[in-house]
């Protein structure tokens, strides 16, 4: 049987507390070789682009391929769940929830490690889709004692701050972004934007920041000078950072990091890295996050019967 489960249905699985308790794991397994992650791949043409991730995570006996075709007008997103005994597929599901929920974990996951205190004040740059999920992630493993937000929109801004009070959080929206992180231990970048709006001087008092915006090896969030005041900067993937994460790409090339430098998340869940005492992580999204979180709404939506069956044949 392979369960469909529509954009709805993800929905009402998700958890954010177990999101990042499986991204977590499977950052520890890979650690350990028993998850296998595989950098991003895209194939464009005219005005849009496909884009493919796999990953395989053996200690759940689980694979998985998670594509979306980008479009002027659309981004669209599906994911595959196979076994990996059997080959049987399990489960075919919308991923645009899952997405923006596993990028947020993945947040979460550094953000425990690499911060490593139980409360502070977290700032986030930007107000769009996957802002939420980078609070609601960071909520799951400090106690926040207010949200400072900014995103380039005023109104925007103030809607975000806004619905943050109405689910509890304290919070205030910014006129800069140097504003809305100057008074912050924790950060997120969660934007669009193809040149850097975080400078060195307003990460200054930040302990820890996730940047999380893009994988466009032309776009950066964060100054190249920002970047190197930080004393641990981690990826989630280093081949796929390389080739994608402008951030860094930019910096290295400033000479103000070395890619020999950079650490994997996973060493540092796995407690084979220290972090310093000023960390940034570069998210960029990676596949094992997906499968991990796809086999969690799996199981969950097999045990509470929340599915579609499928009424088609795989060969």
């Amino acid at each position: 049987m392979t369960l469909l489960l529509s954009e709805s249905q993800v929905e009402g699985l998700l958890d954010m507390k177990e999101v990042v308790g499986a991204v977590e794991e499977a950052f520890r397994r890979e650690a350990a070789g028993e998850a296998v992650n595989s950098p991003r791949t895209r194939s464009r043409g005219p005005g849009a682009a496909l884009n493919v991730m796999h990953a395989s995570l053996p200690y759940l006996g689980r694979g998985g391929v998670k594509c979306y075709m980008s479009s002027a007008k659309a981004t669209k997103f599906m994911f595959l769940l196979f076994d990996m005994n059997d080959s049987k597929p399990l489960a075919v599901m919308g991923a645009d929830l899952l997405g923006r929920y596993r990028t947020g974990a993945a947040s979460g996951v550094a953000t425990k490690f690499l911060y490593g205190r139980r409360s502070g004040t977290l700032a986030v740059c930007g107000s769009g889709r996957q802002a939420l999920t980078q609070v609601l992630a960071v909520a799951a493993v400090i106690d926040i004692g207010e949200v400072r937000v900014w995103s380039p929109d005023h109104a925007r801004r103030q809607s975000f701050a806004e619905k943050l009070k109405s689910m509890g959080f304290s919070s205030s929206a910014f006129e800069t972004a140097t504003l809305a992180l100057g008074g912050a231990d924790v950060a997120c970048t969660i934007t669009s934007a193809a040149k850097p709006f975080v400078t060195a001087e307003a990460v200054s008092r930040l302990s820890h920041l996730n940047v999380c915006g893009g994988n466009n090896p032309e776009h950066s969030e964060i100054s190249a000078e920002a970047v190197g005041s930080f004393s641990t900067v981690a990826v989630d993937d280093l081949p796929q950072a390389m080739i994608e994460y402008g951030d860094l790409i930019q910096a290295a090339a400033a000479g103000t990091f070395s890619w020999g430098s950079a650490v994997e998340l996973k060493d540092v869940v796995a407690g084979r890295r220290k972090p310093g005492r000023k960390t940034l992580y570069k998210s960029g999204g990676a596949a094992l996050e997906d499968v991990a979180t796809a086999s969690l709404l799996y199981d969950k939506a097999l045990k509470l019967g929340r599915f579609t069956e499928s009424n088609f044949d795989f060969v």
